[in-house]
């Protein structure tokens, strides 16, 4: 089955609203999941009709690969620093991945080494992660309707 443009848009669409209903569950590594989902989604709107990439689920490579005319020097700019965080934050093994080996993986990334003691690594990430997730697929929905 072909995928369209529109429809990796729609699909980017569907899997953020999941996300964010699984993140208010307290479902975090699906939450997390679903959300890297929608990234790569948009980016895959947006990438060159005409190209061929093998980015596979690297959202930063998926991002290099987007037509960067369709989407507009001032949403290519607005959007480096969401798809940096997603890069940093989220893996597409995720969907394997049970609540305490996600702690155990985000507990070993220097990312988190800054977070308060105490605090819920795995929900101060997928805090983080939603909103750069949210962020990128806002972005994306706008140029869609505006380009």
């Amino acid at each position: 089955m072909s995928t369209s443009a529109a429809d990796y848009r729609n699909a980017a669409l569907e899997r953020i609203g999941d996300a964010r209903e699984l993140k208010r569950l307290e479902r975090y590594p699906f939450a997390m999941y679903a959300a890297g989902v929608a990234v790569e989604c948009m980016l895959r709107a947006f990438q060159h009709q005409d190209r061929e990439h093998a980015a596979h689920h690297d959202v930063v490579a998926l991002f290099a690969a987007c037509d960067r005319d369709r989407l507009g020097e001032r949403a290519w700019t607005k959007l480096r620093g969401p798809v940096q965080t997603v890069h940093l934050l989220w893996l597409n093994n995720f969907r394997y991945s049970h609540e305490s080996r996600l702690r155990k993986h985000l507990s070993d990334t220097e990312y988190f080494k800054r977070v308060k003691r105490g605090s819920d690594t795995l929900k101060v990430a997928c805090i983080e992660l939603m909103d750069a997730a949210w962020g990128t697929v806002i972005i994306g929905d706008e140029r869609w309707r505006n380009p």
